[in-house]
């Protein structure tokens, strides 16, 4: 009988392994860079101030609130502006609530955000999730930009999965240049046919 216990434990502890790994993924649909673009309601270089998480009003969820002030506005924001998205999860406590996918942010962090408009609660959110938040890094003296995909599963507006490529770091100043060509705004690269 200890043999048969033993055997239901080890695969009960097998079946919840399998299940985890599962479960650390979340599924959006991908996009492109020129539909972040598009689809933005305000895109921003800014530098993360603060965070803070806390227990929505029933105490049923943990939320956190990034302050970013923007540096550069793209579209739909002035620079100057401070911004606070808020997110699902975050620690509180001894309690955390991971969302796989969702955008992680450090304090004093350079960071590229395409955004959503605010919702019900007055607050924007990172568009597509972790495909919204670039990261401003420096890369001897040049400032580059960096997507971090891990923990997102892509699908194409069909259903069908996509597998996340992690494009190459880029020069911030060319990145932001293509989503200017994009939007076709001032500043953005200028090119004259030849003869």
């Amino acid at each position: 009988m200890d043999r048969f216990r033993h055997f239901i434990l080890v695969a009960l502890a097998a079946l919840a392994l399998v299940l985890a790994q599962a479960a650390s993924a979340t599924t959006v649909q991908k996009l492109t860079l020129q539909e972040l673009t598009k689809k933005a309601n305000s895109i921003v270089v800014g530098r993360v101030q603060d965070a803070v998480s806390s227990w929505d009003a029933a105490k049923k969820e943990i939320y956190t609130f990034y302050t970013v002030s923007v540096s550069q506005p793209v579209k739909g924001s002035k620079a100057g502006e401070t911004i606070t998205i808020r997110q699902l999860g975050g620690t509180v406590g001894n309690i955390a609530s991971i969302v796989p996918g969702m955008p992680s942010f450090r304090k004093g962090e350079e960071v590229v955000l395409f955004l959503t408009q605010k919702d019900a609660a007055g607050y924007p959110w990172v568009l597509g999730l972790q495909q919204g938040k670039y990261s401003v890094v420096d890369q001897a003296g040049v400032k580059m930009v960096r997507n971090d995909l891990a923990g997102t599963e892509f699908l194409t507006p069909n259903g069908a999965h996509v597998e996340p490529k992690v494009a190459p770091d880029q020069p911030l100043g060319a990145f932001l240049d293509g989503i200017k060509t994009t939007l076709d705004i001032d500043g953005k690269i200028q090119a004259t046919p030849t003869e």
